[in-house]
């Protein structure tokens, strides 16, 4: 029986591998320089070419920074990096949507713990800010708009966690999780009463994220996901011809001249 050679990998990925190790273990900090492309190549026994190579995909996924005249650079670590990534590997596998809004649930709930401990006066007001936009917006029935609020006001509660780990993993799905409120309000900005249910559970979350008070917090959010959970499974039967109306408004409806008067 021929034996099937396991395929070897590329010397470029070998570089990748540790200089990102290097930069886990804290050797290489952003900021930090590296050493010139010579010295670096003769150091790690590779040919520059490979470590071009390397260096030209580590700053594709924005690892580091290529700065002519001054050297190779780490960057700063920015959300939005990981945000394409994951939304591309999400696009490519959709069943991964539920996890995705799974987790989200599971960051939101220890975001608004910590809020109740860390959030300040600038905090509560920005949430309240973005509570005020929303329930603005939902009057209106501008669903664009108001999505973008509803996504505002979340995003400023786990901003108000003051963990900046936290933040950075919500933020890294931020793309997503902006999809992922588009595609609510697609099946629920035409549900009558919704809207006005839900922005009663963010008001009565704020209260209590000001009041610190970290039980009544956790409740609220508990609901307030219980109360999308279950509109959702209700409306899905009907989803194709809710989304088929899109974000029209839920106004009264102007009549024909062939209907009756009231």
């Amino acid at each position: 029986m021929d034996l099937i050679a396991a395929p070897k990998r590329r010397v470029f990925e070998d570089i990748v591998g540790f200089l990102t190790g290097q930069i886990e273990a804290g050797r290489l900090r952003p900021g930090d320089r590296l050493k010139p492309e010579r010295e670096l190549a003769a150091e790690l026994g590779v040919s520059r070419g490979s470590l071009r190579e390397a260096l030209k995909a580590l700053e594709m996924l924005e690892v580091v920074e290529l700065r002519h005249g001054h050297g190779v650079f780490v960057t700063q670590p920015q959300p939005q990096s990981l945000s394409r990534i994951f939304g591309t590997l999400i696009s490519m596998q959709p069943g991964q949507s539920d996890d995705i809004e799974a987790a989200r649930e599971a960051l939101e709930f220890h975001a608004v713990r910590l809020a109740c401990r860390n959030a300040g006066p600038l905090h509560i007001a920005r949430i309240r800010s973005a509570l005020d936009a929303m329930i603005g917006e939902t009057a209106t029935g501008s669903g664009e708009k108001a999505a973008a609020a509803d996504h505002a006001f979340h995003s400023a509660i786990v901003d108000a966690s003051c963990n900046a780990t936290l933040a950075f993993l919500y933020n890294a799905i931020d793309g997503l999780l902006q999809r992922g409120h588009h595609e609510r309000w697609l099946i629920l900005c035409a549900i009558d009463g919704f809207w006005d249910n839900l922005n009663g559970v963010h008001r009565r979350l704020v209260d209590a994220i000001a009041a610190r008070d970290e039980q009544g917090a956790v409740r609220v959010t508990e609901e307030h996901f219980k109360l999308i959970d279950d509109v959702r499974r209700a409306a899905s039967q009907g989803q194709a011809q809710v989304a088929s109306i899109a974000f029209r408004p839920r106004g009264p409806r102007r009549k024909t001249r062939s209907e009756p008067q009231a």
